[in-house]
């Protein structure tokens, strides 16, 4: 008899498991939660930017008496700056594609004087066009940029009598850099960057104050700059 109800028990709880079992199949689970979306960099954007160069303005000038015999000054040329910026992007899987053009506004004045004679150089605006690429990690890009760069120079000579000229010569020349973009929002896009710009050696020379003056200017500059922009 005990092997009996032994067996009979046993059948009754594997009748029971296959019931709960069909009892589960049965039951619909909860859908997996979706993930949010990557973000996406496509699109235009404009913003304001802001930051601080330091340089080196190399100026080479020849005495009026003796224009083969150069008088040579090295300026360091620090100044603060602000200004705007547009550009596009285009994203293709982690790889983002873009253009960028800004204009700024420069505080940039820079001394010299020996052999008679003392001067002073003016920058007092700036601007780019570049290309970018970056490496998007979700909301943070970090890219490089490279390009062309404009801007004006101002130059005034003086001689020992306070007599003078002014000389003004626009310039282009190229940059490149590096630099890091986080969108805060799905239209807020704030950034930070490092820019090498060069504009080359250019030459001058007296428009008659100073007959048989002549020289040249090199102007490299390292900048810093933050920006805020509203991507559409």
């Amino acid at each position: 008899m005990s092997k009996l109800r032994y067996a009979l028990a046993g059948c009754v709880a594997l009748m029971s498991g296959a019931a709960g079992a069909a009892d589960l199949r049965g039951v619909a689970l909860p859908p997996a939660p979706e993930l949010p979306a990557l973000y996406s960099w496509t699109g235009v954007y404009a913003g304001i930017q802001g930051g601080y160069s330091w340089g080196s303005n190399r100026v080479r000038i020849g005495a009026p008496t003796d224009p083969f015999a150069p008088m040579s000054f090295r300026i360091d040329d620090d100044s603060a700056f602000g200004g705007a910026h547009a550009g596009f992007n285009y994203q293709l899987g982690s790889i983002v594609l873009g253009i960028e053009g800004d204009v700024e506004a420069v505080n940039s004045r820079s001394r010299f004087a020996g052999a008679g004679l003392s001067g002073r150089v003016s920058q007092d605006w700036q601007g780019a066009a570049r290309v970018r690429i970056g490496y998007a990690f979700d909301r943070l890009m970090i890219y490089a940029a490279g390009g062309a760069s404009f801007t004006e120079y101002e130059r005034r000579v003086f001689d020992a009598a306070g007599f003078g000229e002014r000389l003004t010569s626009a310039r282009t020349g190229w940059n490149v850099g590096a630099g890091v973009n986080f969108a805060f929002t799905d239209n807020l896009i704030l950034g930070a960057e490092y820019r090498y710009t060069d504009f080359g050696r250019n030459r001058f020379a007296s428009s008659g104050a100073f007959p048989g003056l002549t020289g040249d200017q090199e102007f490299t500059a390292h900048s810093a700059r933050a920006s805020i922009a509203y991507k559409f």
